[in-house]
């Protein structure tokens, strides 16, 4: 089982220049993550505070249309976080966020379930990231949570930056709070984007320094470059997966259902789960390229959606084949 921990919130879509409004849709990095974990029918279950209010009840009803196991989620008090989800003539999406007081980042650390119980359940791995692992003062809450976690020593945990600078956070604050959280975990994925607005580097900046630095402690690291394809730093070794050809609609949920489609190669491998960093090791670079091409091809079929739409295993499959 994986659990995925982070916001579902509600995502008002419009396009750059049309004057017809905004359509609300359900959203969220980790929602995506679990919707797309949910449409490969892995076994899952999602740990989010959901608003009781009426978005909320949205929230709920689209992840149940997606067979999402909500038994951990969070019946909360608080309004449902809203974003601002423009889509420019290229497809590729913008946000700007209404987050305060609202749901996503009031956790207590007694809604959050420990490392043994978590096990008993049967989980191997922990998705998170995104503005759950970010904002105050539930991503403190979070952080203790996830280094006990990381001291029970079974479970893998996996970091999605997902960074959103538009929030305005501070970029020194950021770093300190994304290395330590790297420190961590197994797995980290990072667009070139997150890297590169952290360190304050210009585009297309040499990034190899920062990724032996992140993976120092044998953690796998992926960087996603958009239309370039992905690079991945494992065991020592670079290795390079090129993206698909796609016909763009727009690039919503796809990063998520690339995380999400990669956790589901790795189980599929057997590598998730006790003794995390050395099942990692064991990962040898033809089933690693396997998992990345997966995750590559259930991202590029969302790309040629509107909106987050995950693919199921057969339709990634098919894609594959050609």
């Amino acid at each position: 089982m994986i659990l995925v921990a982070g916001e579902a919130l509600i995502d008002l879509i419009g396009h750059e220049g049309d004057d017809g409004g905004y359509l609300p849709v359900v959203g969220g990095a980790n929602a995506n993550v679990a919707m797309a974990l949910a449409k490969a029918d892995v076994p899952h279950r999602f740990l989010a505070r959901i608003s009781s209010d009426s978005f909320g009840q949205k929230i709920k009803s689209h992840l149940q249309s997606y067979s999402v196991d909500l038994s951990l989620a969070v019946d909360a008090a608080e309004q449902t976080t809203l974003a601002i989800a423009t889509i420019d003539s290229s497809g590729v999406a913008s946000y700007s966020f209404y987050i305060n007081g609202t749901a996503d980042w009031a956790w207590d650390a007694a809604e959050l379930p420990g490392a043994e119980a978590i096990t008993e359940l049967g989980a191997k791995a922990v998705q998170f990231g995104c503005l759950t692992a970010a904002i105050e003062p539930g991503s403190t809450v979070l952080a203790n949570w996830l280094a006990e976690l990381a001291n029970f020593g079974n479970i893998t945990l996996s970091h999605d930056l997902n960074i959103r600078p538009s929030l305005g956070f501070d970029r020194a604050t950021e770093l300190d709070r994304v290395t330590k959280l790297n420190s961590i975990s197994h797995i980290i994925k990072a667009s070139d984007a997150d890297i590169e607005w952290l360190f304050d580097l210009a585009a297309g900046a040499d990034l190899a320094e920062i990724a032996s630095n992140w993976t120092m402690h044998g953690q796998l690291l992926i960087i996603t470059r958009g239309a370039e394809g992905v690079e991945v730093y494992h065991n020592g070794e670079r290795l390079e997966v090129p993206a698909q050809k796609i016909a763009l609609v727009d690039t919503v949920g796809a990063g998520d259902t690339f995380m999400a489609n990669f956790l589901v190669k790795l189980d599929d491998f057997g590598v998730l789960g006790i003794n995390p960093r050395e099942k990692l090791r064991s990962l040898n670079s033809e089933n690693l390229v396997q998992a990345l091409n997966y995750a590559t091809a259930a991202a590029a079929i969302v790309c040629e959606r509107a909106g987050c739409q995950p693919p199921t295993r057969q339709e990634v499959e098919l894609r594959l084949k050609g």
